[in-house]
C-alpha cells in the first residue's frame, strides 16, 4: 500500500514511518504543509493508495486540503484518514463533511493506527467505488430504469456536504466518547415505494429525488454537525451531534412540508409526492465493539415500522372509502 501522510510537525513525521514499518507498510511519502502535499499529488505517475492529513496545519488546513483532494478525479475514491489532537469535535464532524473516511488521535496507538489504515482500505475497496450523483451532470436522455448501480448499493450525492458513505459514518460513531454518545441523536429515513421510484425514474430523476430529500431533511434539522449517509434501498441514516433536535414525530411532518413546498417533478411535469418516513431517534449502543451495527440496526428497524405503520393506516382508509359489496346500492 502506497501512503501519503501530510502533517506540519516533523516529530509526527518523523514517527510515523516507523510506525508503519512494524505493520510491514513501507511505501510512505511525507510532507510537512498542504502546499507541498498538493504539489506531491499533481506531480505522482503511480497514485497513493492512502492518505493521512493533520487537521490543524498552518495556511490550508488539512480539512481544506482533503476537500481539495477529493475533487482530484483519481482521489476521489481514496481513503483519507485525519490525524487529530484537537478537542473541538466541530472540526471532526467538517472533516468528515469534507469527504475523510476515518480519523484517528494523537498520541497514536502503534496496533490501532495500522489496523485503521489497512481496515479504511479494506472497507473503500469494498463500497468506496460508489458512484457520484450529480443532477446537472448526468444524461437527461437516458432511459427509465438504465441505472449504473443497484437500488441496494449507497450513492454520494455531489452537492450535499453533509452525506458521507456508511461505512465512514460507522467510523465515526465507533470513535465517540462516552460524552458524546450522551449528546448523540440517531435516526434512519426511509423512502416510501423506492423500488418503484428507481425502476420507473431516469438516472437524473432519481438523483433529483435522492438530492430534495437529503436537503429537506438537512433544512428541518438545521445542524452543522448533521451526518448522512444513504445506504441504498432509499434509507438514510443520520447521526446528530451537539444539538439540540427537532421534536419527534414532529420531524416527520416537518419534512414532509418541506418536500412538498420544493415540489421535485418528472420531467414529464409528474410530482414524485416523495413520501418520507422517519424513525423515532435510539441511542448509541455504548460498547464500541457492537455500537455500529447494533445502533444502525435499531434506527432502520425505526423507520421501517414507521412506514409500515402508515401503509396500514392507508389501506384502512382505504377500506373504510371504498364501497360496500353486496348491499343495495342506496346503502353502499
Amino acid at each position: 500500500m502506497r501512503l501519503l501522510a501530510v502533517d506540519d510537525d516533523p516529530v509526527i513525521l518523523d514517527l510515523l514511518p516507523i510506525i508503519f514499518r512494524q505493520a510491514d507498510l513501507t511505501d510512505m511519502v511525507t510532507a510537512d504543509s498542504s502546499a507541498s502535499a498538493l504539489q506531491i499529488l499533481e506531480n505522482q505517475s503511480r497514485p497513493f493508495e492512502c492518505i493521512l492529513l493533520d487537521i490543524e496545519m498552518p495556511g490550508m488546513t488539512g480539512i481544506e486540503l482533503c476537500t481539495k483532494i477529493r475533487q482530484m478525479p483519481q482521489y476521489r475514491h481514496t481513503p483519507i484518514l485525519m490525524l487529530t489532537s484537537v478537542t473541538d469535535n466541530t472540526r471532526i464532524e467538517r472533516a468528515f463533511a469534507a469527504g475523510a473516511d476515518d480519523y484517528i488521535t494523537k498520541p497514536f496507538d502503534v496496533k490501532e493506527i495500522a489496523t485503521r489504515v489497512r481496515v479504511a482500505q479494506r472497507m473503500t475497496e469494498k463500497s468506496g467505488n460508489a458512484p457520484i450523483l450529480d443532477t446537472t451532470k448526468i444524461d437527461q436522455t437516458l432511459d427509465k430504469g438504465t441505472h449504473d448501480f443497484a437500488l441496494s448499493d449507497p450513492v454520494r450525492l455531489h452537492h450535499a456536504a453533509q452525506m458521507i458513505l456508511p461505512f465512514a459514518l460507522g467510523n465515526y460513531l465507533s470513535q465517540l466518547s462516552r460524552t458524546r454518545l450522551d449528546s448523540c441523536t440517531i435516526f434512519a429515513a426511509h423512502i416510501a415505494d423506492v423500488d418503484s421510484l428507481f425502476a420507473n425514474s431516469k438516472p437524473h430523476e432519481f438523483a433529483i429525488a435522492l438530492s430534495e430529500t437529503v436537503d429537506s431533511i438537512a433544512e428541518v434539522v438545521n445542524c452543522p454537525n448533521l451526518l448522512m449517509a444513504y445506504e441504498g434501498d432509499g434509507t438514510f441514516l443520520c447521526i446528530l451531534q451537539g444539538a439540540e433536535a427537532p421534536a419527534w414525530p414532529d420531524i416527520e411532518d416537518q419534512i414532509l412540508e418541506v418536500l412538498e413546498e420544493r415540489a421535485p417533478v418528472f420531467d414529464d411535469g409528474r410530482p414524485m409526492n416523495l413520501d418520507v418516513s422517519v424513525g423515532n431517534p435510539v441511542m448509541p449502543n455504548a460498547s464500541r465493539n457492537q455500537r455500529v451495527k447494533k445502533t444502525f440496526d435499531r434506527a432502520r428497524a425505526r423507520a421501517f415500522s414507521r412506514a409500515m405503520s402508515k401503509e396500514k393506516l392507508r389501506a384502512r382508509i382505504a377500506r373504510s372509502q371504498a364501497p360496500m359489496r353486496g348491499l343495495p346500492r342506496s346503502l353502499s
